[in-house]
């Protein structure tokens, strides 16, 4: 069936969905029927790969999400037998189908608590001129739907967990994963935990792992992921910035990987380190600002990154360092980063068709016989030259005893 009668149909089916969810809800709470009638008169859809839908929404507050459409079979109806969607007592498809939908529609509800708070005080606090806060929820809204276009783009089932974070070429993984000793038992909080790797790679390793992301679509990637593999990751859609884990919460560890870069540095780690306890360990590994080679790189794959996003700098680290007794910073990819030259040089592979700093860990193989020796290189170079770390491309952050306030 072409891609556009897919979606068409299953807009449909989620228009019918969302008004029987409603229907269900009148006889017990009109208020919450008009609160789903509210939302999805605000709702809009697009395509989001090819069998998937993102679905926006601006009431009760700005928020989106994936509806995939894998295993769901349906029809090319004629634009006049659109109400025949609705009616499914003869047609054993369609009512699979309705009861598909009914799940998506009813878990975007619940999963973006659309019928919680109060209709009138939502509009009211979305009124109020707060330049700021339009700018933080601007953003908020592009990281959103740019990360669910990214996680309706990918099959989780090619995903090798273990792979991906033990290759040779993810050397900040395995500096964390050797920095935290035996997870077995340990509480972890995986912040903008994205696809899900190293959430789901956490937990095989025995850690009890709760996973947050701004966005629903990386969070149904994670939880597919999780079931996979077999573990179970517990998932809460939140920005860093705003942030909606449990407050009676205390981690052994927080783990935020390729995070800090988009966020405003300081507010998040004011709220994620009350949740470390006083003798757990925050990791983080970002990328750095300084190395012309990245910085040319990062102009030419505007396509596969977000707009809002700001490598650390030197004074960025100096903070981050400041909310720890036991800061230790550790440096990757400097002469290593011959690899990516070879890749858009040599290969001339598209960077904004291919996220290079993904394929070079799926492609670990292919590689090690030129990551391996110049790593080697790298270790010795940074030792003798420090002054040479900040032009490497990413720094891992080991942060223990966490700074508290008084």
């Amino acid at each position: 069936m072409p891609k556009k009668i897919i979606i068409e149909s299953a807009i449909c089916q989620c228009a019918f969905a969302a008004r029987r969810l409603a229907e269900s809800l009148e006889p017990s709470s009109p208020a919450k029927a008009a609160r789903v009638a509210n939302w999805m008169a605000s709702v809009e859809f697009e395509a989001a790969g090819p069998r998937a839908l993102l679905v926006r929404w601006t009431s009760p507050r700005p928020g989106s999400g994936i509806v995939p459409l894998d295993g769901v079979r349906l029809y090319a109806r004629k634009s006049e037998d659109a109400a025949a969607v609705g009616d499914v007592s003869h047609d054993d498809v369609a009512e699979r189908n309705a009861a598909f939908f009914d799940d998506a529609m009813r878990s975007l509800v619940e999963t973006h608590e659309i019928l919680s708070g109060n209709a009138v005080d939502d509009a009211a606090a979305a009124a109020r001129p707060d330049d700021a806060g339009d700018a933080i929820s601007a953003r908020h809204r592009d990281e959103e739907g740019f990360h669910d276009e990214w996680a309706a783009s990918v099959d989780v089932s090619a995903i090798d967990v273990r792979a991906a974070n033990t290759a040779c070429t993810a050397p900040e993984m395995r500096a964390i994963r050797a920095a935290l000793g035996s997870l077995r038992g340990k509480k972890l909080l995986d912040v903008g935990c994205g696809l899900g790797e190293a959430s789901v790679y956490f937990a095989l390793e025995g850690a009890d792992v709760t996973a947050t992301d701004i966005s629903s679509g990386m969070l149904a990637n994670v939880r597919r992921l999780a079931a996979l593999n077999g573990v179970v990751v517990r998932t809460i859609v939140s920005a860093s910035e705003d942030f909606g884990v449990d407050g009676d919460a205390a981690y052994d560890v927080i783990y935020a990987g390729n995070v800090l870069h988009h966020v405003d540095i300081s507010k998040v780690l004011r709220q994620l380190l009350p949740y470390l306890k006083d003798d757990g360990v925050f990791v983080s590994w970002d990328p750095v600002a300084y190395n012309p080679v990245i910085n040319v790189y990062r102009r030419m794959a505007s396509q596969v990154r977000t707009a809002d996003e700001h490598p650390l700098t030197l004074s960025d680290l100096r903070l981050i360092r400041g909310h720890f007794r036991s800061p230790q910073l550790q440096w990757y990819w400097f002469t290593t980063l011959l690899v990516f030259i070879a890749m858009a040089v040599i290969q001339r592979r598209d960077p904004n068709r291919e996220r290079y700093w993904k394929k070079v860990v799926e492609e670990a193989d292919r590689w090690a016989w030129m990551y391996r020796p110049l790593e080697a290189v790298d270790r010795v170079l940074l030792a003798v030259f420090p002054f040479l770390r900040p032009l490497c491309w990413n720094v891992v952050v080991i942060g223990r005893g966490p700074k508290r306030s008084t």
